[in-house]
């Protein structure tokens, strides 16, 4: 009974002291928060920590990427470069640009970049990162890595180069060996190169050429319909023949001839020109003469003779062009001492006549040839085929003229066009790069160029600025000039290197293997001078999609769209020369681009060709979603030139090692850097 009531004490004090805590809140809470402390610092350090290392992890991702993709990009072709100012330097300075050490709360960085022989950049990096409350539960650090890997990609890409191919690309810029355009060649060659290695199974890239001086070679590229039937050309057509009396001879011949008696003349080294002035240098020659002996035996014996000595010191200088190279060859002379001996006999035939000679006469005018031998057989949206015909046109009347047009040769002259002083409601038929020939009106389509049959009236050479004729004032005659008119006339035939220069055949765009793109590349022959604009608007036909071959673009885009892309390179300022027979005919008489008043000058065509290329740049760039891409190799980059070009995308090359690593960079641009990791 006692047990019991001690025990019911017991409980009773129990009771009271639970019912005391249940309703004491603060005791309550105070045991909550203490027996929650220790997992919930659990909880936020690990959150804090886990934040910090998810943050850390995406910058170091980040930074991973941006030292790979400049890595790449810095590459020259697929060439890794390691140590001092090298690539793997240029993607670890980007990548530390972005991960600096110490950042995020975490320590230093390591990486390492690395390239694949296909040119891809991979890059590892980790970095410890400290913890900070869950060091509590014996966690002091993670580390984090990152992997990357940038490389290049092409979609479908269309390449369009239009080289410079004028005679200044036979010259050697300075500090190379060998001539800028054996330099181009490998540049382009390299640049093929880069872009087939990066190429995608499925891809297609094509490339395309126009070579351009005073005109383009597109002939062969060109259907039957967009030649003209009958083209008219400033030539010139034969006028009968009369005789020349023969004189009659004199009573005494004279004749003088020379022998060494001392020192000697010796050829110097030949060295290389300007090839598009390639004139030699000044003489440094001195001679000297003594007085002429008496006549002996007599001053009126016949026959009789007299002599003289020279002596001769320094040097003498010729130049001329071989294949388009321009070489100058010294000759010097070193006391060099020659008697002359002038001999008067008496002329056995005197009194007798000298036989009659022949005057050819002609009539200069614009005359209308058939070009239908030179288009060849088939319908009239087939390609031209090339041919020949014989023109009359040779001095003597003897033989005529072969005028062949096949794809060495296939230059073109442009169609209708308005000259500088004519308002604008004459048409510019030669500027609208998407119109189609039309058949029935021939100032809409093109013409063969000719220079066989081109003659120009009163031009006594090309580099003449006075005395040429238009060639629209009345024909001349050459009869009514006594005895004959042989200087009445100048032709650009047989100036191939000059002022009739046709450069190697274009290409329509088109993929291309290796060995065919190195045997296009060997045929391009400089010569001629430099017509920016008609490179420029040969491009831009072939690459456009609206116009001349808009079938052929619709056929290639059917598997994918192309990035459009425009290579213009030269080596050289604006060069025209109104003797030089261009796109537009002989420009001293022609005149289809200046005034018919006067005669134009050379400044006067610089002009217009430079308006027109800046006008044509424009439409690749606004109208035609072509990238620009402008080169000026061994030249200064101009304005004009700099303009031309798309945004950031005109470069000046000084030697062959630039043309190369711009090449490079242009190549690297066409295609896509990405991350492929």
């Amino acid at each position: 009974m006692g047990d019991c009531g001690q025990m019911g004490k017991q409980i009773n004090r129990t009771n009271g002291f639970l019912a005391r805590l249940a309703h004491n809140q603060a005791g309550n809470t105070l045991a909550i928060v203490a027996a929650s402390v220790i997992p919930l610092a659990g909880l936020i350090g690990g959150g804090i920590d886990i934040s910090r290392l998810y943050l850390a992890k995406t910058r170091l991702q980040q930074a991973c990427d941006a030292g790979a993709l400049a890595g790449r990009r810095s590459m020259s072709g697929i060439t890794w470069t390691t140590g001092a100012s090298s690539n793997e330097e240029t993607a670890k300075n980007f990548f530390n640009l972005n991960f600096p050490a110490n950042k995020y709360g975490a320590g230093t960085p390591a990486i390492a970049y690395t390239a694949s022989n296909t040119g891809a950049v991979t890059g590892t990096a980790s970095v410890a990162v400290p913890m900070t409350l869950m060091k509590l539960f014996h966690v002091t650090s993670r580390t984090i890595s990152a992997e990357c890997t940038a490389d290049l990609q092409l979609p479908n890409t269309d390449v369009m180069f239009v080289l410079d191919t004028t005679l200044s690309m036979n010259d050697i810029n300075p500090g190379d060996s060998e001539s800028r355009i054996i330099v181009l060649r490998k540049a382009v060659k390299d640049f093929y190169d880069a872009l087939q290695l990066v190429k995608p199974a499925g891809s297609h890239i094509r490339y395309g050429f126009v070579p351009y001086s005073s005109t383009v070679n597109v002939g062969m590229l060109l259907k039957r319909n967009w030649i003209q039937d009958n083209a008219i050309y400033d030539s010139r057509v034969p006028d009968g023949t009369s005789v020349i009396p023969g004189s009659t001879q004199g009573a005494t011949t004279s004749k003088t001839t020379s022998v060494v008696d001392s020192g000697n003349t010796s050829t110097g080294t030949k060295y290389q020109g300007s090839s598009e002035t390639c004139t030699a240098p000044a003489n440094s020659l001195s001679d000297s003469y003594t007085a002429w002996s008496a006549w002996s035996p007599s001053a009126t014996a016949l026959p009789r003779s007299r002599t003289r000595v020279r002596t001769r010191n320094g040097v003498t200088y010729s130049a001329g062009l071989t294949n388009g190279v321009c070489w100058i060859t010294p000759t010097n002379y070193n006391n060099l001492k020659e008697t002359y001996t002038e001999t008067v006999s008496e002329n056995p035939n005197a009194g007798n006549q000298n036989a009659d000679g022949t005057a050819y006469h002609w009539i200069y005018k614009p005359v209308t040839y058939s070009m239908a031998n030179l288009k060849g057989t088939g319908s009239g949206d087939d390609l031209v085929t090339g041919g020949f015909f014989m023109a009359p046109v040779t001095n003597n009347f003897g033989t005529d003229r072969k005028i062949s047009w096949t794809q060495t040769n296939a230059c073109i002259e442009e169609r209708a066009t308005r000259r500088n002083n004519e308002g604008t409601d004459v048409p510019r038929y030669d500027m609208d790069v998407d119109l189609i020939p039309d058949s029935t009106k021939p100032e809409t389509q093109w013409k063969p160029f000719l220079p066989g049959v081109v003659y120009g009236r009163r031009g006594g050479s090309a580099t003449a600025t006075t005395g040429w004729e238009y060639s629209g004032a009345a024909a001349t005659y050459t009869r009514v000039v006594t005895p004959n008119a042989t200087t009445n006339y100048y032709t650009p035939n047989g100036s191939t290197s000059q002022y009739a220069a046709c450069p190697t055949y274009a290409r329509k765009l088109a993929e291309i293997d290796s060995s065919t793109l190195s045997t296009y590349l060997s045929a391009l022959v400089p010569a001629g001078y430099t017509y920016h604009d008609i490179g420029m608007m040969w491009g831009l036909r072939l690459m456009s999609r609206e116009g001349l071959f808009a079938a052929e673009h619709a056929t290639a885009e059917s598997t994918g769209r192309y990035a459009r892309n425009l290579i213009f390179m030269t080596d050289g300022e604006t060069d025209t020369r109104i003797g030089s027979y261009d796109a537009w005919g002989l420009s001293a008489v022609a005149r289809r681009r200046t005034s018919t008043a006067s005669i134009p000058t050379n400044a006067d065509q610089n002009a217009i060709t430079e308006a027109r290329l800046t006008e044509l740049c424009t439409i690749a760039k606004t109208q035609k979603n072509i990238t620009v891409w402008v080169i000026a190799f061994g030249t200064n980059l101009s304005t004009m030139l700099s303009n031309c070009a798309s945004p950031g995308r005109a470069y000046q090359a000084d030697n062959a090692d630039q043309l190369t690593t711009t090449f490079s960079q242009i190549a690297s641009q066409i295609a896509q850097l990405r991350i492929t990791r």
